[in-house]
Order: C-alpha cells, then sequence, then structure tokens
C-alpha cells in the first residue's frame, strides 16, 4: 500500500566436626584449597545465570502453554471456521477437503502464536481467523509458514496515518508488526478477481521482511531465500519494463519499487492466476516454483510439505 514496506528490526548429620576443625583438616590435603576456590566460583557463575536464565525459561513456558491452549481452542472451532472461511476466502473454498484441514491446521498455529490488537474498530470473533487465512493462503507451499519474527498484528478500522507520512495508509509492515485496515481488508476478499487484495499484499511484504530482514531470526526459510534469487532472475527484467511503461497486468503500484513489485505480484498471482499464465508465464512459472503451488490446480500444492 501506499509507503508502505521498507525492507529489502537440607537435615544435619549425626557426627559433626567443628568448622575450624574441618577447613583445617582439608586444607591439609593437597591442591584441595584451588579446588575449593574454583567450586566457589562456578557456583557463583552459576546462580549468576540461574538469575538471569530463569524468567526468560519461565516466560518461555507460560507463552509455549498460551500458544498450545489457543492452539487447542481453535481446534474445537474448526466446524465454525470452516463455514467463515469458505464464505469469506475464495480460495480455500476452492480446496478439497484433506487440503482444507491441512489449511485449517495451519491458521489454528498461526492465530495461536499471534497477538491481534484491535485499534479502533469493534473486535469480531472471526477477524484473527480471516486475517491468518490470508498469510496461510501465501504460505501455503511452505514449510516455514508462521513468519515467527512478528508477535502482533494491529488492526484499524479504516485508513489510518502513520509517522510523519501525509498519504493515509491502508496496510503496513514494520519491525514492531503487521497493520492492517479492517474495512480494505475485507474489501479485498469482495472481489477476488481484481488483484486487489490488501491482506494478501500486506502479508506479501511480511514474507519478504521475515526472510530479508538484517540479522537472522527464525522465521527465515533458506531454500525460500535460494529460490527468491532465481524468481528474481525473471522478475527484475519484468519490474524494469514496468518502470518504462511496460506490461499492463500488474497494477501499476507495482512500479514504485521492488517490493511493491513483489507484492502487486502475488496479488495478481493468485487473484487472476489463468491472465498471469497466458500474459506473463515466466513470471507465472517463477512464482509456482518459488511458493511450491498452483493456484490453478485443485489441491494447489506442487510439493506436498508437511
Amino acid at each position: 500500500m501506499p509507503g508502505d514496506t521498507l525492507i529489502i528490526t537440607q537435615v544435619g548429620d549425626s557426627l559433626q566436626l567443628s568448622d575450624s576443625l574441618f577447613h583445617r583438616q582439608l586444607a591439609s590435603v593437597p591442591g584441595h584449597a584451588v579446588v575449593n576456590d574454583n567450586t566457589r566460583f562456578f557456583l557463583v557463575v552459576l546462580v549468576f545465570v540461574l538469575v538471569i536464565a530463569t524468567p526468560f525459561f519461565i516466560n518461555w513456558i507460560r507463552r509455549r502453554w498460551l500458544r498450545n491452549s489457543r492452539y487447542r481452542n481453535a481446534r474445537a472451532h474448526f466446524e465454525q471456521y470452516n463455514e467463515w472461511l469458505a464464505e469469506y476466502n475464495a480460495y480455500y473454498k476452492s480446496l478439497p477437503p484433506v487440503m482444507r484441514q491441512r489449511f485449517l491446521e495451519r491458521v489454528a498455529w498461526f492465530m495461536a502464536a499471534k497477538t491481534f490488537n484491535c485499534i479502533n474498530p469493534i473486535a469480531e470473533e472471526k477477524m484473527p481467523l480471516l486475517i491468518s487465512a490470508a498469510s496461510i493462503q501465501i504460505t501455503f507451499g511452505l514449510e516455514k509458514y508462521q513468519l515467527d519474527f512478528f508477535d502482533t498484528i494491529y488492526i484499524m478500522q479504516q485508513n489510518y496515518n502513520y509517522g510523519r507520512y501525509e498519504q493515509p495508509f491502508e496496510g503496513h509492515v514494520n519491525s514492531n508488526g503487521i497493520y492492517l485496515s479492517w474495512d480494505n481488508f475485507v474489501k479485498g476478499y469482495e472481489d477476488y478477481t481484481d488483484a486487489d487484495n490488501l491482506g494478501i499484499h500486506e502479508m506479501a511484504h511480511a514474507l519478504a521482511y521475515v526472510n530479508f530482514m538484517l540479522g537472522t531470526n527464525d522465521g527465515q526459510d533458506p531454500d525460500f531465500i535460494k529460490r527468491f534469487y532465481a524468481f528474481s532472475a525473471v522478475a527484475r527484467p519484468l519490474f524494469a519494463a514496468m518502470q518504462n511503461g511496460g506490461t499492463k497486468l500488474l497494477n501499476a503500484y507495482a512500479a514504485t519499487n521492488y517490493n511493491e513489485f513483489w507484492a502487486v505480484a502475488v496479488e495478481t498471482f493468485f487473484e487472476k492466476p489463468l491472465h498471469m499464465k497466458v500474459e506473463m508465464p515466466a513470471l507465472y512459472e517463477a512464482m509456482c516454483s518459488l511458493l511450491n503451488q498452483d493456484p490453478l490446480l485443485p489441491e494447489k500444492l506442487r510439493e506436498y510439505i508437511l
């Protein structure tokens, strides 16, 4: 979206010796004083490490328990989720039953790992579900699909102002999280043939951010990164041509920069797959290979990955 994403942040013994006798006796053993000092140092370091590490360990246990609890709760609502996704998400609706089950499992884990923060809209139960589904849709063929770098997804009702930018945002991604305007998100799935889908657009940015931000993180996928360079070998010349007025299939916003070309190309890949395959066959094939799926196939996946 305009100006959105910058990518590419103890019992006593029965026999006791007095303390003075105990220490004198041990001190008479050659080398014991050194061992005793080393032991004290080790204990001090161990205590220090435990003091520092314990809060992190407790927090890790709490987060893991909360995530598993959320996942179990989501699984209990699969029947309702199936109805909502079949109504709102054309991609999910087109899946065969076995792929729907895979999709729901991934959505449940994604929802369990994220915090959905409604800034001004009234929270609706289907919000986390539909937003998670947008992410799972583009990562359906990938092994790493949870965008682990991001903990929080922020939801606004309408376009919003951000930072010093004068032009309102529909959505954006930065190191703090993923931001979406709900009205625009819903609108994106109302017409699934116009290649204008905020959810897919921002999740495409988020996927690139996780894999190409500075530094390493748990969400990075070496296989995806490797394939992305092969994708870019095809996409970069098309992007350059578009900046010079070529190709009318992709939205003109794709010419803004290569990050936006990527996000718009993903939108078009899912919402106008046949058009892209006919008009831009090399780009379509490169995208299929990169995401390990083909939207024109009933089961979507090219190669099944658990």
